[in-house]
């Protein structure tokens, strides 16, 4: 089994912890069923049978309790058929509980008991139960001698024996049955417990075995994996070499994966070792690759020629760079000169900007109080026509008081007139009257002259309420075209505020825009003083380079290359050029401006040479 392929040996454990699990399924299925045929058998025989056994003796007990009724009721026809149909109904109903135990009687000769009172009960006690019933219909006395005749007496005696030895059969055979039951159960669960412990134990070898197969090959790998990979040792020790020789030889796939991480730790060996002899400047070897997958092999073989490559270029360009720089640092001087004139037109365009802007603030700030004071009359001119409607709304109301008046006044005047007619009819009854209706006659006078003044002053009062009312009318038509004058006087100056608030906004935002022009102007300057300081640095900088591509080319004489005999410097001509050359400036370090941090050199020695 130690050769097999990982897999199998997995699914040969598998199958045989699968079939021991099956064995112990099926002894379990098999335990269920016979447990629950037993218990089936003990309740269709045994437990069906004493429950029939005890219908049996109560329905027995309820006949003889209604044949002492036959007695109680001795002479009443009518009772005693009352009587004789229930003795019936308990007839059939004991026959039916006899049917359902003799279905359950396995053995006929332990039966013996039961069948001795059933034919009392069939033959004998019919026998008497008819006698009763006959004997009730004469007199309770007669009744009652058969009842207690010992015939019938012995018969009862009988039948009660036979069916309680019955019962005690029945139990004692239930209790054997449950026994039997209980043995079995037992047997079962020894057998369940013996192949689950032999389940347990075959599974705890096959899992310590195939483990141990798994885990110690991997633990040699494990371990010099993680101390390469912690420390960087990828050295084999003797030990680790002698265990991986081992566990090669097993022909699974971890004895397979063992010997090729044997192989590829090897190769990363020999790429160390490659790689450290390039660590030593040493160029000048060849990689062996193993195949044309072998990527680290064919990356370190690619790595070598590109630096043979690439170092060889270097020292073709190093005198490039070093002519070179003196180009660059005459252009740099010219691009500073050009940057600080830049900056000086800057600055006279940055003044001129800077006067456009002050004025259109001025502008701004002006056509914000206008549109204030726009505002402010505006909202007074609203104030005035709320006000005016508020009076047109009172004259209404004293209009409409004058007509609930002048409705009053002629109601008044009604009543004048009633009272005047009241008084003429109080004065011609007052005459019909005679000597009597003397005094009658003045009081209806009174009251005529009365009504007559009270008509006078309702309608001298109607007509200055009328004068009142055409008078409020023309008022309210006035305040009317008032208000509408004072509406338009409002439209109107809402949209001179609109216009003068548009006109404000706009001043602002092209303050703001000037503003941002400036800033921006500003920032150029800046950086066209940034770049004349930047293009005298460069000019310095390209001097020293000038200088350090000799240094460089001298670096590159310490590796050794592919197929060169090593670079010992310039040629002659190009080394004799470098003596002539006067020794690399000074770098230029430009004082730097307190506000904004950026270099400044004055040029021409008036203020503009600070841009």
């Amino acid at each position: 089994m130690k050769n097999m392929k990982v897999s199998y040996k997995l699914i040969v454990s598998f199958m045989i912890i699968t079939l021991l699990a099956i064995a112990i399924g099926v002894i379990g299925l098999v335990g269920m069923y016979s447990i629950n045929a037993a218990d089936d058998e003990l309740y269709n025989k045994n437990v069906v049978a004493l429950s029939s056994i005890g219908n049996i003796r109560e329905v027995l007990q309820d006949q003889r309790v209604q044949l002492r009724n036959y007695a109680l009721y001795a002479g009443d026809s009518a009772k005693v058929q009352e009587i004789n149909n229930t003795v019936t109904a308990l007839d059939r109903e004991i026959q039916a509980n006899f049917l359902t135990y003799q279905d359950t009687i396995v053995d006929e000769s332990a039966e013996t008991s039961y069948y001795y009172a059933k034919r009392l009960y069939d033959n004998d006690f019919k026998f008497f139960k008819e006698n009763i019933r006959v004997a009730s219909l004469i007199s309770s006395e007669a009744a009652m001698a058969e009842i207690f005749n010992p015939a019938a007496a012995a018969v009862i005696d009988g039948m009660f024996s036979g069916f309680d030895d019955a019962m005690v059969a029945n139990d004692l055979m239930a209790k054997q049955q449950v026994d039997r039951n209980t043995n079995l159960f037992q047997s079962m669960l020894i057998i369940e417990v013996i192949v689950l412990v032999l389940t347990l134990v075959v599974a705890i070898f096959f899992a310590l075995y195939i483990s141990g197969l798994i885990s110690k090959p991997l633990s040699v790998i494990s371990a010099f994996m993680n101390r390469a990979g912690q420390t960087g040792d990828i050295v084999l020790t003797p030990d680790e070499k002698v265990l991986i020789g081992k566990y090669a030889q097993v022909k699974d796939e971890i004895g397979q994966t063992i010997a090729g991480s044997a192989s590829f730790i090897e190769h990363v060996a020999t790429i160390g070792a490659n790689l450290e002899q390039i660590a030593n400047n040493d160029l000048s070897f060849d990689i062996n690759v193993l195949s044309d997958k072998d990527s680290m092999g064919i990356s370190l073989k690619n790595m070598l020629g590109h630096l043979n490559l690439m170092f060889s270029e270097i020292q073709s360009s190093t005198n490039q760079v070093s002519s070179g720089s003196k180009q660059i640092a005459d252009g740099a001087q010219a691009l500073a000169q050009g940057s600080t004139e830049q900056a000086a037109s800057i600055e006279e365009l940055s003044s001129s900007i800077s006067e456009i802007s002050e004025s259109t603030k001025e502008n701004a700030i002006t056509a914000g109080k206008t549109a204030k004071l726009s505002t402010t009359i505006k909202d007074n001119a609203e104030k005035g026509s709320r006000q005016m409607d508020e009076m047109i709304t009172a004259v209404k109301d004293i209009n409409d008081a004058s007509q609930s008046i002048s409705k009053i006044i002629k109601t008044i005047d009604d009543i004048a007139f009633q009272t005047n007619i009241l008084a003429l009819n109080a004065a011609v009854e007052a005459a019909r009257a005679g000597q009597h209706g003397k005094g009658f006659a003045v009081v209806a006078e009174e009251v005529r002259n009365l009504a007559s003044k009270s008509a006078d002053a309702a309608k001298d009062t109607g007509d200055m309420i009328q004068n009142s009312m055409e008078k409020a009318e023309l008022g309210s038509r006035i305040a009317g075209e008032t208000a509408v004058s004072l509406k338009e006087i409002v439209t109107g100056i809402n949209e001179s505020s609109q216009m003068i608030t548009e006109i404000a906004q706009k001043s602002e935002s092209q303050s703001m825009g000037i503003e941002q022009i400036n800033v921006a102007v500003d920032q150029v300057a800046q950086v066209v003083q940034q770049n004349s300081a930047t293009a005298q640095e460069s000019a310095a900088s390209s001097e020293e380079m000038s200088g350090q591509s000799e240094v460089l080319q001298n670096l590159i004489t310490q590796f050794k290359l592919k197929g060169a005999t090593g670079y010992k410097g310039l040629p002659t001509t190009e080394r004799k050029v470098q003596a002539e050359r006067p020794p690399a400036r000074k770098r230029i370090v430009m004082p730097k401006d307190e506000v904004t941090g950026y270099p400044v050199e004055n040029v021409s020695g008036d203020d503009f040479g600070k841009y």
